[in-house]
């Protein structure tokens, strides 16, 4: 195969961005940890329709006619179990700003929800893009010197590339996966309480552990009926759900998070290194 087809093929670039687009988050912060991370709740769930669509659905559930009065068949009995595919119905939307590309490669793991997010490839990051440093980085002063030098010389080579004219698609690859951006997250009612079962476990990388428990926060200050329903899965069992090999006791913040409480006990065997 022509290695020209490999070539930097012009999406995007310099001398093709005549109105001078910068990235918003070209700030040049270099936060610590959860500082500066923004979730807010862009659509909410329309209350009058869900209630009517699932109380339609729990009365043809169970054999009874959908059209008989609403007052007869609880409409929360959706939310409470079964197959729930009226949770389906609604569609709720997250902004979220000031993550990492690390998290965002796992916040779209899922193939029931939408996602759009700002493309490195159609913007110019600027010359100083944002960039999210660990706790565990910033609390080491050796690791935090490391972390802050290669982050400059990250941007002084972004900046080169750009200047150079070489497209943006190409010059993004000096960034780190700490960049900072922002994404939109749309997911079926259903589905977000799924993965905020799953997602919002301590045991997860800590950033999109914070988001979806910053998700539930925002959800539910404007449904509030929504609370009781939207669950660690171990919040629900009063056992330590966690799969991972890595010590919950001492670590996770809830009181059943116990070596001698957790449903998977980890083989030592599997363990790297």
């Amino acid at each position: 195969m022509s290695s020209d087809v490999f070539g930097d093929a012009p999406f995007n670039k310099h001398s093709m961005n005549k109105q001078g687009h910068v990235s918003p988050l070209n700030k040049g912060h270099i936060h610590e940890a959860i500082e500066g991370i923004d979730v807010q709740l862009v659509q909410g769930i329309n209350e009058d329709d869900f209630r009517r669509t699932a109380g339609m659905a729990v009365r043809a559930t169970i054999g009874i006619d959908p059209d008989a009065p609403t007052e007869d068949y609880q409409w929360e009995e959706m939310l409470k179990g079964g197959l729930q595919t009226a949770l389906e119905t609604q569609t709720i939307v997250f902004g979220v700003s000031g993550v990492s590309r690390t998290c965002t490669h796992q916040l779209v793991r899922t193939r029931k929800a939408s996602f759009h997010q700002q493309s490195q490839r159609a913007s110019f990051m600027g010359d100083h893009p944002n960039i999210r440093m660990p706790q565990s980085v910033a609390q080491n002063p050796k690791a935090k010197k490391a972390f802050r030098e290669a982050i400059k010389a990250s941007w002084k080579a972004y900046q080169v590339a750009t200047d150079e004219d070489i497209a943006y698609q190409d010059a993004r690859f000096v960034l780190p996966e700490g960049t900072e951006t922002y994404i939109l997250c749309e997911y079926p009612l259903r589905e977000f309480m799924n993965v905020y079962a799953y997602r919002a476990c301590f045991g997860f990388q800590w950033e999109i552990s914070y988001v979806f428990r910053q998700m539930k926060q925002e959800l539910v200050a404007e449904h509030r009926w929504l609370e009781p329903y939207i669950k660690i899965t171990c919040e629900k069992t009063k056992v330590c759900e966690f799969q991972g090999w890595e010590t919950m006791e001492g670590f996770c913040p809830l009181p059943w998070a116990k070596e001698d409480n957790r449903r998977y006990r980890p083989d030592p065997s599997l363990r790297i290194g």
